[in-house]
């Protein structure tokens, strides 16, 4: 299910070693994206990260540290199968796919107890989807081929 906004898609455990760094056998629940890679070796080998990013360095939990630095919200968006945008957002999930036939609706799943995204709660969670649907707009970004389409379309 890769290319995908469901879990199935985009859940993939990640398995570090650092001998002397990391305790063997240490598990942590951190919820990251791979934008926060680059953050995390910059900090390791004490270069400065870009300002311009969203990543955030995951550091501290690999060290077994309480001072990380968690993000409000994680965000996806994947052109395939008609353009698909994910929130991730505490134990919340927000989807949109079939966005290229203008399906903006959102489906909303609380992962804490729902991990294979089986029953859409967004009818019983209005605010969240609506703080949801804000992050998608707030977030999501023209691609440059879209703006040309823009472009054109307003000709």
């Amino acid at each position: 299910m890769k290319g995908n906004v469901n879990e199935g898609g985009i859940r993939v455990p990640m398995i570090a070693q650092w001998p002397g760094n990391i305790a063997a056998g240490t598990e942590a629940d951190l919820i990251s994206a791979f934008y926060d890679v680059l953050p995390t070796f910059c900090e390791i080998t004490g270069i400065q990260a870009p300002n311009d990013i969203d990543g955030k360095s995951f550091l501290p939990t690999l060290l077994g540290k309480e001072n990380q630095e968690k993000h409000e919200f994680l965000y996806w968006e994947f052109p395939e199968s008609g353009g698909q945008q994910e929130v991730r957002m505490g134990k919340w999930k927000g989807i949109r796919k079939n966005i290229d036939k203008d399906s903006l609706r959102v489906q909303l799943y609380n992962l804490e107890e729902d991990i294979q995204e089986l029953v859409d709660v967004s009818s019983q969670n209005p605010e969240i989807v609506e703080k949801i649907e804000s992050i998608f707009k707030n977030e999501h970004e023209m691609a440059e081929m879209e703006k040309f389409r823009m472009k054109a379309l307003d000709k």
